[in-house]
Protein backbone atom coordinates (compact mmCIF):
# COMPACT_ATOMS: atom_id res chain seq x y z
CA UNK A 1 0.00 0.00 0.00
CA UNK A 2 1.00 3.63 0.21
CA UNK A 3 3.59 4.45 2.85
CA UNK A 4 2.43 7.19 5.19
CA UNK A 5 5.09 9.45 6.61
CA UNK A 6 5.31 9.09 10.36
CA UNK A 7 6.60 12.61 10.81
CA UNK A 8 5.77 15.98 9.45
CA UNK A 9 8.49 18.51 8.66
CA UNK A 10 7.57 21.80 10.24
CA UNK A 11 7.59 24.89 8.11
CA UNK A 12 9.49 27.87 9.54
CA UNK A 13 6.23 29.44 10.61
CA UNK A 14 4.92 26.29 12.31
CA UNK A 15 8.25 25.92 14.07
CA UNK A 16 8.04 29.47 15.36
CA UNK A 17 4.45 28.89 16.46
CA UNK A 18 5.50 25.71 18.27
CA UNK A 19 8.22 27.62 20.08
CA UNK A 20 5.62 30.13 21.13
CA UNK A 21 7.16 32.95 19.10
CA UNK A 22 5.51 34.08 15.92
CA UNK A 23 5.18 37.34 14.08
CA UNK A 24 1.41 37.25 14.73
CA UNK A 25 2.03 37.64 18.45
CA UNK A 26 3.31 41.17 17.86
CA UNK A 27 0.54 43.05 16.03
CA UNK A 28 0.93 46.76 15.32
CA UNK A 29 0.85 48.75 18.55
CA UNK A 30 1.99 45.91 20.79
CA UNK A 31 4.91 46.61 23.10
CA UNK A 32 7.93 44.40 23.60
CA UNK A 33 11.31 44.12 25.24
CA UNK A 34 14.31 43.31 23.03
CA UNK A 35 16.69 40.54 24.08
CA UNK A 36 19.34 38.14 22.81
CA UNK A 37 20.72 40.32 20.03
CA UNK A 38 24.33 39.40 19.42
CA UNK A 39 24.96 41.96 16.68
CA UNK A 40 23.55 44.94 18.61
CA UNK A 41 23.88 44.09 22.29
CA UNK A 42 23.29 47.70 23.27
CA UNK A 43 19.63 47.23 22.29
CA UNK A 44 19.09 44.30 24.64
CA UNK A 45 16.65 45.23 27.43
CA UNK A 46 15.45 48.23 25.47
CA UNK A 47 11.73 48.44 24.74
CA UNK A 48 10.09 48.88 21.37
CA UNK A 49 6.68 49.04 19.76
CA UNK A 50 5.58 46.83 16.87
CA UNK A 51 4.64 48.16 13.47
CA UNK A 52 3.47 44.68 12.44
CA UNK A 53 5.07 42.07 10.15
CA UNK A 54 7.90 43.25 7.89
CA UNK A 55 6.38 43.30 4.37
CA UNK A 56 9.80 42.38 2.92
CA UNK A 57 10.44 39.49 5.32
CA UNK A 58 7.42 37.72 6.73
CA UNK A 59 9.46 36.05 9.51
CA UNK A 60 10.34 39.38 11.10
CA UNK A 61 8.55 42.12 12.96
CA UNK A 62 9.13 45.81 12.24
CA UNK A 63 9.64 47.64 15.50
CA UNK A 64 10.44 51.20 16.52
CA UNK A 65 12.75 51.85 19.49
CA UNK A 66 12.60 54.85 21.80
CA UNK A 67 15.15 56.70 19.69
CA UNK A 68 12.61 56.47 16.85
CA UNK A 69 14.75 54.15 14.73
CA UNK A 70 13.06 51.23 12.98
CA UNK A 71 14.43 47.68 13.16
CA UNK A 72 13.41 44.36 11.66
CA UNK A 73 13.65 41.70 14.38
CA UNK A 74 12.89 38.01 14.77
CA UNK A 75 10.01 37.30 17.15
CA UNK A 76 12.45 35.18 19.20
CA UNK A 77 14.26 38.43 20.12
CA UNK A 78 11.08 40.00 21.48
CA UNK A 79 9.08 39.50 24.67
CA UNK A 80 5.62 41.04 24.91
CA UNK A 81 5.31 43.81 27.49
CA UNK A 82 2.13 45.22 28.91
CA UNK A 83 1.65 48.95 28.79
CA UNK A 84 0.04 50.05 32.04
CA UNK A 85 -1.08 53.26 33.68
CA UNK A 86 2.05 54.62 35.36
CA UNK A 87 4.36 53.35 32.60
CA UNK A 88 6.88 55.94 31.48
CA UNK A 89 6.99 56.36 27.73
CA UNK A 90 8.47 58.43 24.95
CA UNK A 91 6.56 59.58 21.87
CA UNK A 92 7.81 58.29 18.49
CA UNK A 93 6.91 58.21 14.83
CA UNK A 94 4.36 61.00 14.55
CA UNK A 95 4.48 62.45 11.04
CA UNK A 96 1.83 65.16 10.90
CA UNK A 97 2.92 68.78 11.26
CA UNK A 98 0.97 69.13 14.51
CA UNK A 99 2.10 65.76 15.88
CA UNK A 100 5.77 65.62 14.96
CA UNK A 101 6.74 68.24 17.53
CA UNK A 102 5.83 65.70 20.22
CA UNK A 103 8.33 63.10 19.00
CA UNK A 104 10.95 62.52 21.68
CA UNK A 105 8.74 63.94 24.46
CA UNK A 106 8.59 61.88 27.66
CA UNK A 107 5.50 61.29 29.72
CA UNK A 108 3.56 58.99 32.00
CA UNK A 109 0.63 56.87 30.86
CA UNK A 110 -2.55 57.89 32.63
CA UNK A 111 -5.27 55.70 31.14
CA UNK A 112 -6.62 53.93 28.09
CA UNK A 113 -9.30 55.84 26.21
CA UNK A 114 -11.02 54.44 23.12
CA UNK A 115 -8.12 53.30 20.93
CA UNK A 116 -5.59 55.66 22.47
CA UNK A 117 -3.45 56.03 25.55
CA UNK A 118 -3.79 59.24 27.53
CA UNK A 119 -0.31 60.47 28.45
CA UNK A 120 0.76 63.25 30.81
CA UNK A 121 3.74 64.80 29.04
CA UNK A 122 6.58 66.29 31.09
CA UNK A 123 7.51 69.13 28.77
CA UNK A 124 5.48 70.64 27.29
CA UNK A 125 3.27 70.03 30.36
CA UNK A 126 0.28 68.75 28.41
CA UNK A 127 -2.12 65.86 28.53
CA UNK A 128 -2.37 64.24 25.09
CA UNK A 129 -3.65 60.96 23.74
CA UNK A 130 -1.57 58.76 21.43
CA UNK A 131 -2.05 55.51 19.55
CA UNK A 132 -0.18 52.57 21.04
CA UNK A 133 2.16 52.43 18.06
CA UNK A 134 3.38 55.99 18.75
CA UNK A 135 4.71 55.44 22.25
CA UNK A 136 7.60 53.32 23.51
CA UNK A 137 8.23 52.29 27.11
CA UNK A 138 11.34 53.88 28.63
CA UNK A 139 13.52 51.44 30.61
CA UNK A 140 15.04 53.46 33.46
CA UNK A 141 11.74 54.85 34.54
CA UNK A 142 9.46 51.88 34.02
CA UNK A 143 9.09 51.11 37.71
CA UNK A 144 7.30 54.11 39.02
CA UNK A 145 8.73 55.81 42.10
CA UNK A 146 9.69 52.46 43.63
CA UNK A 147 13.46 52.98 43.87
CA UNK A 148 13.16 56.08 46.06
CA UNK A 149 11.05 54.30 48.68
CA UNK A 150 13.53 51.49 49.21
CA UNK A 151 16.42 52.37 51.50
CA UNK A 152 19.59 52.61 49.47
CA UNK A 153 21.81 49.57 49.92
CA UNK A 154 24.65 50.68 52.14
CA UNK A 155 26.70 47.58 51.42
CA UNK A 156 27.80 48.87 48.02
CA UNK A 157 30.90 50.45 49.46
CA UNK A 158 34.33 49.51 50.65
CA UNK A 159 34.59 49.62 54.46
CA UNK A 160 37.09 52.12 55.83
CA UNK A 161 39.18 49.28 57.27
CA UNK A 162 39.42 47.80 53.76
CA UNK A 163 40.34 51.17 52.30
CA UNK A 164 43.21 51.30 54.83
CA UNK A 165 44.40 47.90 53.56
CA UNK A 166 44.20 49.10 49.97
CA UNK A 167 46.44 52.04 50.89
CA UNK A 168 49.00 49.73 52.51
CA UNK A 169 52.55 49.68 51.19
CA UNK A 170 52.54 45.88 51.55
CA UNK A 171 51.22 44.26 48.41
CA UNK A 172 50.31 41.08 50.29
CA UNK A 173 47.91 43.08 52.44
CA UNK A 174 46.42 44.73 49.34
CA UNK A 175 46.14 41.37 47.55
CA UNK A 176 44.30 39.78 50.48
CA UNK A 177 41.95 42.73 50.65
CA UNK A 178 41.20 42.48 46.92
CA UNK A 179 40.34 38.80 47.21
CA UNK A 180 37.91 39.64 50.04
CA UNK A 181 36.30 42.44 48.01
CA UNK A 182 35.94 40.52 44.79
CA UNK A 183 34.20 37.69 46.62
CA UNK A 184 31.91 40.12 48.39
CA UNK A 185 31.07 42.46 45.52
CA UNK A 186 30.39 41.03 42.05
CA UNK A 187 31.25 44.33 40.39
CA UNK A 188 34.78 44.33 41.87
CA UNK A 189 35.63 41.07 40.12
CA UNK A 190 34.23 42.53 36.90
CA UNK A 191 36.35 45.67 37.14
CA UNK A 192 39.45 43.62 38.00
CA UNK A 193 38.99 41.46 34.90
CA UNK A 194 38.90 44.61 32.77
CA UNK A 195 42.14 45.78 34.34
CA UNK A 196 43.93 42.43 33.97
CA UNK A 197 42.85 42.01 30.37
CA UNK A 198 44.72 45.15 29.32
CA UNK A 199 47.95 43.22 29.90
CA UNK A 200 47.18 39.56 29.10
CA UNK A 201 45.23 37.74 26.47
CA UNK A 202 43.73 34.66 28.03
CA UNK A 203 40.65 33.68 26.03
CA UNK A 204 38.06 33.70 28.82
CA UNK A 205 39.50 36.86 30.31
CA UNK A 206 39.54 38.52 26.91
CA UNK A 207 35.90 37.63 26.16
CA UNK A 208 34.80 38.84 29.60
CA UNK A 209 36.68 42.11 29.24
CA UNK A 210 35.36 42.64 25.70
CA UNK A 211 31.86 42.51 27.15
CA UNK A 212 32.56 44.47 30.32
CA UNK A 213 34.52 47.29 28.64
CA UNK A 214 32.01 47.31 25.76
CA UNK A 215 34.79 46.29 23.33
CA UNK A 216 37.03 49.22 24.36
CA UNK A 217 39.62 47.03 26.09
CA UNK A 218 40.86 49.97 28.14
CA UNK A 219 40.25 48.55 31.61
CA UNK A 220 37.19 50.70 32.29
CA UNK A 221 33.95 48.99 33.27
CA UNK A 222 31.06 50.09 31.06
CA UNK A 223 28.70 47.12 30.95
CA UNK A 224 28.49 45.38 34.32
CA UNK A 225 27.03 41.87 34.16
CA UNK A 226 23.36 41.51 34.87
CA UNK A 227 22.48 38.51 37.08
CA UNK A 228 22.96 35.32 35.05
CA UNK A 229 23.96 37.24 31.93
CA UNK A 230 25.79 35.20 29.29
CA UNK A 231 28.94 36.55 27.69
CA UNK A 232 29.57 36.07 23.98
CA UNK A 233 32.23 33.47 23.23
CA UNK A 234 31.93 31.82 26.66
CA UNK A 235 28.17 31.24 26.76
CA UNK A 236 28.51 27.88 28.51
CA UNK A 237 30.44 29.35 31.44
CA UNK A 238 29.16 31.26 34.44
CA UNK A 239 30.69 34.66 33.65
CA UNK A 240 30.69 35.95 37.23
CA UNK A 241 32.28 32.76 38.58
CA UNK A 242 34.99 32.92 35.90
CA UNK A 243 35.71 36.54 36.76
CA UNK A 244 36.22 35.70 40.44
CA UNK A 245 38.41 32.69 39.68
CA UNK A 246 40.66 34.63 37.31
CA UNK A 247 41.06 37.53 39.73
CA UNK A 248 41.81 35.35 42.74
CA UNK A 249 44.74 33.84 40.85
CA UNK A 250 45.97 37.30 39.86
CA UNK A 251 45.55 39.05 43.19
CA UNK A 252 49.23 40.06 43.33
CA UNK A 253 49.12 41.70 39.94
CA UNK A 254 45.93 43.49 40.96
CA UNK A 255 47.54 44.67 44.18
CA UNK A 256 50.22 46.36 42.11
CA UNK A 257 47.53 47.97 39.92
CA UNK A 258 45.82 49.30 43.04
CA UNK A 259 49.08 50.82 44.26
CA UNK A 260 49.73 52.71 41.06
CA UNK A 261 45.99 53.25 40.39
CA UNK A 262 46.37 51.53 37.02
CA UNK A 263 43.14 51.89 34.95
CA UNK A 264 41.69 53.82 37.91
CA UNK A 265 41.39 50.58 39.91
CA UNK A 266 42.05 52.26 43.25
CA UNK A 267 39.80 55.18 42.31
CA UNK A 268 37.03 52.76 41.35
CA UNK A 269 37.21 50.92 44.68
CA UNK A 270 37.39 54.15 46.63
CA UNK A 271 34.45 55.86 44.95
CA UNK A 272 31.80 53.21 45.64
CA UNK A 273 32.45 51.19 42.47
CA UNK A 274 31.97 54.00 39.99
CA UNK A 275 34.42 54.67 37.20
CA UNK A 276 36.08 58.00 38.06
CA UNK A 277 36.54 58.68 34.34
CA UNK A 278 32.76 58.62 33.76
CA UNK A 279 31.81 60.35 37.00
CA UNK A 280 34.10 63.35 37.05
CA UNK A 281 32.17 66.54 37.39
CA UNK A 282 32.91 68.27 34.13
Amino acid sequence: GSSTHEFHILSKKEQAMAEGQSVEQFPTGSHARIGGLAAKPELNDEFCVSRGPNPDNKDRVLVVTRSGSQLSLKPSNLTLQELLPGSHVVVVGLTSAAGSKYNGCYGEVLSWHGDRWVVDLQSPKERKSFKGENIVIVPERVTKKRPTEEPLPEAKKVKSSDLKDLESSDETVIARCIVRLLREFEIVAQKCVCVLATKTTMTVMHELAQHLTDKQGDGLLRRPLRPGEKVKGIEDLDAQEQAVMICEKKARSLANSVRINYCDLYGFLKSGFKEPAFNRKT
